[in-house]
């Protein structure tokens, strides 16, 4: 169950949430958030836009072949211009941030699109469209982007005909 409580550090009182205990996809993980508003910190005139600093604790365990593994800690930190945004809803948008960079990952690292350096006139956007046709494409064929190379690779008609569809 979810909790909101009022602790003290020895430095300044923080504003703390416990997501719970969550199970799903091979998984148990739970995170934590300390929010300290910034003025607290003192930092006003080094970041003037600067409303909240957040420490986050993740804590995970995944199970792999029927077993589990060790649980892994992990400790990050982030700064918030929100004014208004409660603990819950940091975490909240820390975490579907990963729901961003997933898509970001599968153009940067399967398609290799941050090694492009063409950046003259409409090239990068021209890039970044073609790389999104090219993720569709791979999708309706495959959930993973990676499988679904390895399937054109064999039978390169196959990348024609359904990039002719498309048309």
């Amino acid at each position: 169950m979810t909790s909101k409580r009022l602790s003290t550090s020895r430095f300044f009182p923080l504003c703390t949430w416990d997501s719970g205990v969550e199970k799903a996809h091979g998984r148990i993980e739970r995170r934590t958030i300390d929010v300290l508003p910034a003025a607290a910190a003192g930092i006003e005139r080094e970041w003037p836009t600067v409303r909240q600093i957040c420490r986050i604790k993740r804590w995970r365990q995944f199970k792999k072949n029927g077993e589990w593994q060790p649980p892994q800690h992990e400790v990050v930190h982030l700064i918030s211009s929100l004014t208004a945004a409660s603990p819950q809803a940091l975490l909240a948008i820390n975490r579907n941030h990963w729901g961003i960079e997933i898509m970001h990952r599968n153009k940067d690292v399967i398609l290799g699109e941050d090694g492009y350096t063409n950046r003259c006139d409409n090239a990068p956007r021209n890039i970044f469209s073609l790389t999104g046709f090219v993720l569709k494409i791979l999708k309706s064929v495959s959930h993973s982007p990676t499988r679904a190379i390895e399937q054109f690779q064999d039978n390169k008609n196959r990348a024609i005909r359904l990039v002719s569809a498309f048309y």
